[in-house]
């Protein structure tokens, strides 16, 4: 495939910035490769379209967010609320959100966004390339203190990989999630393989230790901190695909499922949205937080293929 690239230029004007008392502007100058294009329904919230030989997949600016994604002649394996809401500020109903730098509620500021800023900002495009195995984006966020560069290889499997960099010249903790929405025919006629005997929190309700006792259905609200590092099987009954998820970096795996009631009191979810989807993060969550040293790196990735 021809890597020949042709030149896009975008303005995008945000207002009223939820996190900034002034106006912003972001002028992005981007060299897109012939598989991707640059589409904005709504001018001040761009999309990449990619259409690849290996895959078609949409991703978005805002959060550096695959909202969708699936192998050519394969099914959409992400879940992506036909109500979510794509509006600076607020985080996307599904496909694969970066909830980054911490995970769940800030460690100790309760008027911090829940999951970090990644997910409610518009990120810094850097490049995108193709070849014959499929597309790669580079993006960059740096927020005060914190500073991310987000890789997405985009073909025949999806993996994202999020590196915290440290520039400063004092340690850094972080915690966080890839939290992919996993399409699904019923919520009830899944199986998440490989997390036998693992040990688990149980968040519905009041949190509780537990072990897991056998492969993991659904009957009923799911919201589970998993401490395991296993790659994992997501295998659909119904439709007769098996996911395989792969992950590096993480030692802690959420499952999670909002189920009925919760799932009504969604704004951005249907009331049986539930019913269509199951969250497998990689995950690096609650007492896991990692401190990162001056001038160093931590990456944390997942590998999303389908089994033949």
């Amino acid at each position: 495939m021809s890597s020949a690239a042709r030149s896009d230029y975008f303005d995008v004007i945000h207002r009223n910035h939820e996190y900034s008392a002034i106006s912003v502007t972001y002028v992005i100058r981007m060299n897109l490769p012939q598989s991707v294009q640059l589409v904005a329904s709504d001018p001040s919230y761009p999309i990449f379209e990619i259409n690849h030989p290996t895959c078609v997949a949409r991703v978005a600016l805002h959060g550096a967010h695959v909202m969708s994604w699936r192998p050519v002649e394969e099914e959409e394996v992400l879940y992506l609320s036909p109500v979510a809401v794509l509006k600076e500020g607020k985080a996307i109903r599904g496909g694969v959100p970066v909830c980054w730098p911490w995970f769940n509620a800030h460690p100790a500021d309760p008027d911090m966004p829940s999951h970090g800023i990644a997910r409610t900002r518009f990120w810094n495009f850097v490049a995108a390339s193709e070849s014959d195995e499929g597309v790669v984006f580079n993006f960059e966020m740096t927020e005060g203190i914190w500073s991310a560069a987000l890789i997405l290889k985009l073909g025949e499997a999806l993996e994202v990989i999020l590196e915290t960099r440290n520039p400063n010249e004092i340690p850094v903790v972080v915690s966080g999630a890839l939290h992919p929405y996993f399409a699904v025919s019923d919520i009830e006629h899944v199986r998440i393989v490989n997390l036998d005997g693992e040990e688990y929190l149980d968040t519905v309700g009041k949190p509780t230790r537990r072990v897991q006792k056998s492969v993991l259905t659904f009957k009923g609200e799911v919201d589970s901190i998993y401490d395991s590092s296993n790659s994992l099987l997501l295998v659909d009954d119904l439709s007769g695909r098996t996911l395989l998820i792969e992950k590096s970096g993480s030692p802690s795996t959420v499952v999670w499922n909002p189920w009925v009631e919760k799932s009504a009191a969604l704004e951005d979810l249907p009331d049986d949205g539930y019913r269509k989807f199951c969250c497998i993060e990689a995950a690096i969550a609650n007492d896991k937080a990692v401190i990162v040293m001056p001038g160093t790196v931590c990456a944390l990735s997942i590998k999303i293929s389908i089994e033949e």
